[in-house]
């Protein structure tokens, strides 16, 4: 190992540059201390020693000029010499010149102030874009009451993803757009289901189907229900258009053309009434209403074409009558009725069916 450059004591008390390989000439003396201020009393017993110390050296004996050539001091080495290489036996290895020291205020390989290193490139937000998309999928199949629990269940799976993703290194806008998205459908998933039940609770309680009657003949001898309403006769049940039969007997009810009927009063045929239900049919046709006139029109043509077998004689030679339930506009559209109810009536009371009256 050789002795880098510097400053180094050569022994003398002076400070001598080396340069690596040996001493040159720039020497920078140590400096003396300064000699005290002599005492004047002292002067005098100075003065006298050196005078004596003066003689005793005149007395002495000069040195030969052989002696003084041996007394002349050998140069100085230095205090320590690397050995060379081929002492060693090892190549000598040149150093490279050190580089420049870094500006203040810098570490070596770092950027320096005002210079911003490279960036390192943002991973792609794989966790955040999934939660994204499974949110956006929850938030539309929530809105579809019949699998509206599927869609909430894949809404809180794209949210809690949306959230794990805010922790996860990379671009985070997923993560975020993910958790907004969830609330914001959250929010309107819980409307379009407030809004779905109350129309269904609404409909429930709507009695389905209901229909208008068709234009029944005023019955001369017959008795017709009391100024209460049908649900006062005496005996009478009130039963809904779904659940009326072939063979219901019906007590005489005058309705207006207009009216929107939801049930119908049912007697014991025993018991004195006027109607009676002989034939019930469905209209095809699934497209819009056709109409009043023309639904009026396919209900009497299926009422009449059934008369004959329910009563025992034709329409034509009868002195019996015919009229019909058929369906409104409303319940048409929304409850899908498409039943028509053929009420064949006496235009006096009876007693006992209708079937095979043979008159």
């Amino acid at each position: 190992m050789t002795t880098p450059a510097g400053w180094y004591d050569d022994g003398s008390g002076n400070r001598r540059w080396w340069d690596g390989t040996q001493w040159t000439q720039h020497v920078v003396t140590a400096p003396q201390p300064a000699p005290a201020a002599p005492d004047p009393s002292d002067a005098a017993a100075d003065a006298d020693a050196s005078a004596r110390e003066t003689v005793a050296a005149a007395a002495e004996a000069t040195p030969s000029e052989d002696a003084s050539a041996t007394a002349e001091p050998a140069p100085f080495a230095p205090p320590y010499t690397a050995p060379s290489s081929a002492d060693t036996g090892f190549a000598r290895t040149e150093l490279a010149p050190a580089a420049a020291y870094p500006p203040y205020g810098t570490v070596p390989g770092a950027p320096g102030v005002g210079q911003p290193g490279p960036s390192a490139p943002s991973r792609f937000p794989v966790l955040g874009v999934i939660g994204l998309i499974v949110v956006v999928v929850g938030v539309i199949v929530a809105c579809l009451p019949p699998i509206a629990l599927v869609g909430w269940g894949l809404l809180a799976l794209g949210a809690v993803l949306s959230l794990v993703s805010l922790f996860v290194r990379g671009r985070k806008w997923p993560g975020i757009t993910g958790l907004v998205v969830a609330v914001v459908g959250a929010v309107l998933a819980v409307a379009v289901s407030l809004i779905t039940f109350t129309a269904t609770s609404i409909a429930d309680r709507a009695p389905e189907p209901f229909a208008t009657p068709s234009a029944r003949p005023p019955a001369e001898g017959a008795t017709p229900a009391p100024g209460d309403g049908p649900s006062a006769i005496e005996g009478a049940e009130m039963v809904p258009f779904a659940e009326l039969q072939v063979g219901d007997c019906l007590p005489l009810v005058e309705y207006d053309a207009e009216d929107q009927i939801y049930d119908l009063p049912v007697v014991p045929c025993e018991q004195p009434h006027t109607d009676e239900i002989y034939y019930i049919f469905q209209v095809e046709g699934e497209g819009e209403f056709p109409g009043d006139d023309p639904l009026y029109e396919i209900a009497w043509d299926g009422c009449i074409a059934q008369f004959e077998a329910f009563v025992g004689v034709p329409y034509e030679s009868s002195v019996l009558d015919v009229y019909s339930y058929q369906p409104t506009r409303s319940s048409w559209a929304r409850a899908d009725d498409r039943t028509v109810h053929c009420i064949v009536f006496s235009y006096e009371d009876v007693t006992g069916t209708l079937r095979g009256a043979g008159y």
